[in-house]
């Protein structure tokens, strides 16, 4: 299971890369479960709307690896 801290390092490193989408998560500190369900809600409808983005593109690999943490949690 990834951590919540990666999961936030892997999208700030992203979205570095990624000019198109521009969010401005909070910077300081750890987000919240609810912070994170913003920002994955912003990234989904971006994924869903750019033709761009292509199957192995680092934003949906993001997506899919939170829906994956998320899912776990659930389980436990």
């Amino acid at each position: 299971m990834k951590s919540p801290a990666k999961l936030q390092e892997k999208l700030l490193k992203t979205l570095k890369g990624t000019p198109a989408l521009r969010i401005f998560p909070p910077s300081n500190g750890p987000w919240s479960e609810f912070d994170f369900k913003d920002v994955a809600w912003i990234v989904q409808d971006f994924v869903n709307s750019n033709q761009d983005v292509i199957e192995c593109d680092p934003l949906k690999d993001w997506l899919e690896e939170y829906k994956f943490y998320c899912a776990d949690r659930k389980g436990n």
